[in-house]
């Protein structure tokens, strides 16, 4: 019945209007078992793509939901929320591993690329029960981590690494936010754009997670390309009359 209940939701997905919103590729694994959704973006009156949608492991005992409520937009400067909400209705403690993929090729013609990176998380941790509740992050990896190409860009994309955080019972917490320090890499680096979470949520709990993870892309202005064309061709006269 798992099997079966991810594949509905996938082809319901994919059997809407064709919007031609780019394909979202949602990988999610739990305690080791491993599910993917397709999904195709619907378009929006602000000119971006949204995305929504939940999976479990159904019936006859649901233990686990995920849901996520995402926009995304893939233009010069491109972003994917972190929209999603995860609850653990079983008794022990359950490991989530979520990949989020969508296609974001560079524009054509831009020149030699780099890519501005910005992003933030926050989120609400809450106990569904008269115990506490704890979301941690797993060893040395990160709770969360952007994505570009299917690869972490740099370090800085990385946050609430050797993070443990705890709602006591029956109450929702504020999760304090954690930023991603904007920084620039050169190169065109891949043709998506995603994020990737890993951690460990309490039985009888539920994690909301929100922000943002995009990236500006930078290209050498016009006049900066001619000044460097003119200072190559003194170069190279100088180089003639020497």
């Amino acid at each position: 019945m798992f099997k079966f209940a991810i594949i509905s939701v996938a082809a319901a997905a994919l059997s809407g209007p064709a919007l031609a919103g780019p394909i979202l590729n949602l990988q999610i694994t739990v305690d080791g078992s491993k599910s993917t959704t397709l999904q195709e973006g619907q378009l929006t009156p602000f000119n971006d793509y949204s995305y929504a949608g939940s999976v479990g492991d159904g019936y006859p005992v649901t233990s686990w939901i995920v849901g996520w409520d995402i926009a995304s937009d893939f233009a010069s400067r491109s972003f994917v929320t972190n929209g999603f909400t995860i609850a653990n209705l079983g008794s022990a403690t359950k490991r989530f591993n979520i990949l989020l993929d969508i296609p974001n090729a560079p524009p054509s013609g831009a020149g030699t690329q780099s890519w501005q990176f910005f992003g933030n998380l926050g989120g609400t941790l809450t106990s569904n029960s008269a115990s506490s509740s704890t979301l941690s992050s797993i060893g040395t990896n990160p709770l969360w981590q952007g994505l570009r190409g299917g690869t972490s860009p740099g370090t800085n994309s990385q946050l609430m690494s050797y993070f443990t955080f705890s709602s006591p019972g029956s109450v929702s917490s504020l999760i304090p936010e954690a930023t991603v320090t904007p920084y620039t890499v050169a190169g065109p680096l891949g043709a998506s754009l995603g994020y990737q979470f890993q951690f460990d949520l309490s039985a009888r709990s539920t994690v909301s997670f929100s922000g943002i993870w995009g990236a500006n892309l930078v290209v050498p202005a016009p006049s900066a390309l001619a000044l460097c064309g003119i200072s190559g061709l003194i170069i190279k006269r100088r180089r003639r009359l020497n």
